[in-house]
């Protein structure tokens, strides 16, 4: 009677603690999620705001916002001080270092094994650079699914008008067009020169004219660095760009060539929509890969940036986020942001007809996008970012000036800060 009553203890034991464990699983499936998403733009966020993820994850929701990719570091930091970091973030692929330093993201490595197991399709179609842009250290910190490059643009009514029959093909070539098409109140070359933007077209200009960085660090007092600053100084000095340039931000620039003030520019893919709206493309503008400098065609690379999105180191949920990530990446939902916004690494919807149709100079940039390079990022990325801004300004404040001392005073400044 005794064995008995303890083996109907132990039983009894057994069933309570399968019961608990079983009552936890239901719970947690059942257990209401809130992943909180940061985007760096309105246009980044999915055209169907998340309601087929909810239907397919009942007990998990998206909350998203809006803060832009300019303050998103500096924010994201601030919030995960405070303990209120969201669980998923967006930021420039060039500013990781930082946030990876300071322990502030998840190492993905795990996740995305689990990813790759459990959703192949999705986690095959995404390009490397998807994958190799928002790593550091070569750890895995998110998945870049849109990268942004910069095309030469030009204005084919401008040029007709002025007699010009062909595009240039090198940086000679542009700044000898601009001569002649700044007439009047059209000027031959829009482009930025505030400081409300990082250097990024400043740094695409320099990778397109053989730049070259050492451990990451640009170098400036090369060739292609005094060429750079030169061509900035000539923009200047001949008035092929506006006297107002060192005010001008992207909107100043790209609104110069739409409303056909610019005869020529430097823009991204994702603004091509935009003037698509306000003209056809190649009706009155078209646009090609970025020109090489003249004596080294072999050694321009064509640089894209990226927007990975990331992983707070802080979440309660990663794997609810990573499924978040995966939802993304899906050839139906990332399609419709990349038809009206920026590019994506998710190679199948590059190919669908409708993409082509919606971006009908998608195939002219083909063979680019295939040659696409991620712009190196460093630990000092603010700092020297600076001083490329200071670089940039100081040429087209002094146009007469030797761009190659000013190209070694700010090297100087930037292996200084690189080294610390």
């Amino acid at each position: 009677m005794i064995k008995l009553s303890r083996f109907f203890v132990i039983c009894l034991t057994i069933v309570i603690l399968l019961s608990s464990f079983l009552f936890n699983i239901v719970s947690a499936a059942g257990e209401e999620i809130e992943i909180t998403m940061w985007f760096g733009r309105n246009n980044f966020i999915p055209g169907d705001a998340f309601e087929q993820f909810h239907k397919e994850y009942p007990n998990i929701r998206v909350k998203t916002d809006v803060i832009r990719l300019e303050q998103s570091v500096a924010d994201f930091i601030r919030a995960a001080g405070a303990g209120k970091a969201p669980d998923l973030l967006q930021v420039p692929a060039d500013s990781i270092g930082p946030l990876a330093q300071q322990g502030l993201l998840l190492d993905m490595t795990e996740l995305f094994n689990r990813w790759q197991k459990e959703d192949p399709e999705t986690y095959n179609g995404i390009a490397p650079l998807g994958w190799s842009m928002p790593k550091w250290d070569g750890i895995p910190y998110g998945v870049a699914l849109h990268i942004g490059p910069y095309w030469y643009v030009y204005r084919k009514d401008l040029f007709e008008k002025a007699g010009i029959s062909h595009p240039p093909k090198t940086w000679d070539d542009v700044l000898e067009a601009g001569r002649k098409l700044s007439v009047g109140d059209t000027i031959g070359f829009s482009i930025i020169g505030s400081r409300e933007h990082d250097p990024v077209w400043f740094l695409s200009l320099f990778m397109a004219m053989g730049g070259q960085f050492e451990n990451n660090v640009p170098q400036l007092n090369s060739e292609a660095g005094i060429y750079l600053l030169s061509f900035y100084q000539t923009l200047m000095r001949d008035k092929i760009a506006s006297s107002d340039t060192l005010a001008w931000n992207s909107g100043d620039m790209r609104a110069a060539f739409i409303g056909g003030n610019a005869a020529q520019s430097f823009i991204g893919d994702n603004i091509f929509p935009t003037i698509q709206e306000a003209m056809p493309w190649n009706e009155k503008w078209s646009a090609v890969p970025p020109l090489v400098r003249p004596g080294a065609e072999s050694e321009g690379r064509y640089m894209a940036l990226g927007w990975p999105y990331l992983v707070s180191a802080n979440t309660k949920y990663p794997y609810e986020a990573s499924l978040v990530l995966r939802y993304l990446s899906r050839p139906e939902i990332i399609s419709e942001v990349a038809m009206r916004y920026q590019p994506t690494t998710v190679v199948k919807v590059l190919n669908l007809p409708e993409y082509k149709e919606a971006k009908p100079w998608a195939p002219d940039f083909e063979g680019a996008f295939n040659q696409l390079v991620p712009l190196p990022a460093h630990g000092r990325q603010p700092a020297i970012y600076r001083y490329l801004l200071d670089a940039m300004q100081e040429a087209l404040s002094n146009p007469n000036d030797d761009p190659a001392k000013i190209a070694q005073k700010y090297q100087d400044l930037i292996d200084k800060e690189a080294s610390r």
